[in-house]
């Protein structure tokens, strides 16, 4: 019995320890594998695959282990570079290739190259290495492959195994490479670096872009050079020698440094790569770990809604630079373009300003001393051609909105861009709207430039469109609560009368009964039904009546805005608009910030059940995708390769989760909870609630939620109550 007991004792001993080891190893959205996904998983293209640590980035490829592309370190950029090694075995004379991805699409555009499948066993076909598994998380991509064949009776096996990574603090990309002989002989090889490219361009420079080969570890053009560094010591004319011992394993490190031809060669010998390696994961580990937490932390019984959480949050992350070159100390790009929008911004501007909000104020004065109502894109060095979108004030009104809610920063009104203070710049974007974009009617009129409000590739969205005339509303009632802030009372009730002049204009002629949606209103006094989704941006307002949010909400069904992935930008049943494979605004898919933004809306507004029936569909794509791109489609997970694979509105995203599942709303100084569940999310909790100097948390259960300061108990109420916390 006493042998027994203690046996029975151990294997509980034994289950604990295993149960501690397990929880132990699962990792968290803090850490880069909480977001690992195979290749095999993601529908992602080469190009579309990205490793960035906040500096620059490029993309490992697929099909080859040690592979990589479009390079982007501005101001140096090679959009079709390759690198990859290639393997010179000694006994048998043959070289053994790595760069199956150009091969693979040589064969299939043009039958250019070998038919990769057929190599290695047909006649005078080429040796190539053959893949086995790649797994992407951030800032690391991890390979694995094989080569096994004999020719002439010499036998040439061993196994490949790779991470590929890219530097914070400098242009290089890093590679470490781990080779096992399998052979029963030593594998004595030459490393030869393979790399390949028609231009290497410096942004800025008036240099010729066309590439030469210098030697075999640097190739450049008149601007800027590549090259192949390593910690293997001995070197040839060809490569990196190296020898391998039967059944032993050797690991080597390789540096691909990017520089212009003003800065000295780098060494082809280096000692300090893997430190220099680990430095780049250290820094990637840094950030996820730091905004983690900086932001509310969600833990679900719906993993899915979890997973989608913080994959919004990583696309956030990911779209910020702080690279030396750049015109601001920490850029929010729109995504991978270097460029940076307001509008875009404004869909994750309440995440970015819980999680700095002195770079939200910066991006918020850098559009003010850059734009200055006439410029749009601001680019890494500065906004360089006119081209305006006239959703700038809105976008301007959301940013600078969501910096006071977290921060309670009025000042920001009096500091200067370009010579203006903030709330003058306010003005004059009033002032523009009310002159030069008003019509006989005194409706705002954007003209006929359709790229002016949104780029569609059918016309009729121009002139008097609905959400402009109706976010300008909403914008002169802001203006009022603002200027009453500043004790401007005359000012302030100017706007009120211009806000409530427009709604009466607008009510007028452009609020269509019979449909239930708002119309727009062309020069020659004819009307047209546009089917966008653009116009439900008009439920963030609190101006509309109950009757009018009620019909333009009846029209979020399957089949008409709802579809399986998320949203349609343009509804399928416009035959005049609707367009297959614009899948940014133009109907076939949506632009990434569109679903969540409703979402939140829409639980704002009462209708929670439609708000996760938005939010659920969209939460489907991270099946699909490791981050999220700026417009995939809307019936299948796919992302054209014209738009970009990574946006910063994904932060919609996480704000629909906590402002609209999880019911927050932070006010002056008073926060209030008051979430909606639903029986797809379960039970859930978000702790890390960051307000005024406190840290609050919710969590929902089937009947009742319960809010927590410090993880102390403040009260438990059902839902369709509030718990109100006045500081």
């Amino acid at each position: 019995m006493k042998k027994c007991k203690l046996s029975i004792l151990a294997l509980i001993a034994l289950i604990c320890a295993n149960q501690q080891v397990s929880a132990q190893t699962i990792p968290t959205p803090a850490e880069p594998e909480y977001y690992a996904m195979n290749s095999q998983q993601m529908t992602f293209d080469d190009y579309q695959t990205l490793l960035i640590n906040y500096r620059g980035f490029i993309s490992p490829r697929q099909y080859s282990v040690t592979q990589f592309t479009n390079v982007n370190f501005l101001p140096i950029q090679s959009e079709f570079y390759h690198f990859n090694l290639n393997f010179h075995d000694k006994a048998t004379g043959r070289l053994i290739e790595d760069d199956v991805p150009v091969k693979w699409k040589s064969w299939i555009d043009d039958r250019g190259s070998y038919d990769p499948l057929g190599s290695n066993f047909r006649p005078n076909s080429p040796s190539i290495v053959v893949t086995q598994d790649e797994n992407w998380q951030p800032n690391s991509s991890h390979r694995t492959g094989t080569f096994h064949k004999e020719y002439d009776q010499k036998w040439v096996s061993f196994a490949l195994e790779s991470w590929t990574n890219v530097s914070y603090s400098d242009d290089e990309v890093f590679v470490k490479l781990i080779l096992t002989n399998r052979n029963s002989k030593d594998l004595d090889m030459t490393l030869e670096p393979n790399q390949v490219a028609e231009q290497i361009v410096v942004s800025g420079k008036e240099t010729a872009t066309e590439v030469n080969k210098i030697d075999n570890f640097t190739i450049g053009s008149k601007g800027a050079r590549a090259r192949v560094s390593s910690n293997i010591e001995t070197v040839s004319d060809k490569g990196f020698e190296i020898s391998i011992k039967p059944g032993e394993s050797k690991t080597y490190y390789f540096a691909i440094k990017f520089y212009q031809t003003d800065q000295p060669d780098p060494a082809i010998v280096q000692t300090d790569i893997l430190k220099r390696m680990e430095a780049a994961d250290k820094k990637t580990r840094e950030m996820l770990s730091w905004a983690y937490s900086k932001l509310p932390q969600l833990k679900s019984s719906n993993k899915q809604l979890e997973e989608y959480y913080y994959r919004c949050m990583l696309s956030v992350l990911m779209s910020r630079y702080e690279n030396p070159n750049y015109i601001s100390d920490v850029f929010w790009a729109v995504g991978t373009w270097p460029y940076t929008i307001s509008w875009d911004t404004s869909y994750a501007s309440d995440v970015i300003a819980m999680l700095d909000s002195e770079s939200l104020k910066q991006a918020i004065l850098t559009d003010f001393k850059e734009v200055q109502l006439k410029r749009t894109y601001v680019g890494w060095n500065g906004a360089k051609w006119d081209n305006l979108y006239i959703q700038e004030p809105f976008a301007l009104q959301i940013m600078i909105e969501a910096y006071i809610r977290h921060t309670n920063d009025y000042s920001i009104f009096d500091e200067m861009a370009a010579g203006l203070s903030v709330w003058e710049w306010m003005q004059r974007w009033v002032t523009e709207l009310q002159t030069n974009y008003t019509n006989k009617l005194g409706l705002i009129d954007v003209g006929y430039n359709t790229e002016k409000i949104i780029e569609i590739r059918t016309d009729g969205y121009n002139h008097a469109i609905p959400i402009t005339n109706t976010l300008t509303i909403d914008l002169l009632y802001t203006m009022s609560d603002w200027a009453q802030k500043r004790n401007e009372k005359k000012l302030s009730q100017t706007y009120v009368k211009d806000a409530e002049k427009l709604n009466s204009l607008v009510n007028k002629y452009m609020w269509n009964e019979k449909e239930g949606w708002f119309d727009n209103l062309y020069p020659d006094g004819t009307k047209g039904t546009i089917w966008t989704f653009h116009l439900f941006d008009l439920l963030g307002a609190d101006y509309l009546p109950d009757y009018q949010i009620n019909r333009l909400i009846s029209h979020l069904q399957e089949g008409v805005f709802l579809g399986k992935f998320g949203v349609y930008s343009i509804a399928p049943k416009d035959k005049v608009h609707w367009d297959m494979i614009d899948s940014d605004w133009g109907g076939g898919g949506q632009y990434l910030g569109l679903p969540g933004r409703a979402s939140k809306y829409l639980y704002q507004q009462g209708f929670a059940g439609k708000g996760w029936d938005v939010l659920k569909r969209h939460i489907r794509s991270i099946d699909h995708f490791p981050y999220l791109p700026q417009n995939a489609r809307t019936d299948r997970p796919e992302q054209d390769r014209s738009s970009m694979p990574l946006e910063i509105s994904a932060g919609a995203g996480m704000e629909a989760i906590i402002f609209g599942t999880f019911g927050v709303k932070m006010e002056d100084n008073t926060i209030t909870f008051q979430p909606i569940n639903n029986e797809d999310i379960g039970t859930a909790q978000m702790k890390n609630i960051l307000y005024r100097g406190k840290n609050y948390g919710v969590k929902l259960e089937k009947k009742t939620f319960s809010v927590y300061e410090n993880d102390t108990l403040i009260e438990t109420k059902f839902y369709g109550e509030s718990v109100i916390i006045n500081l």
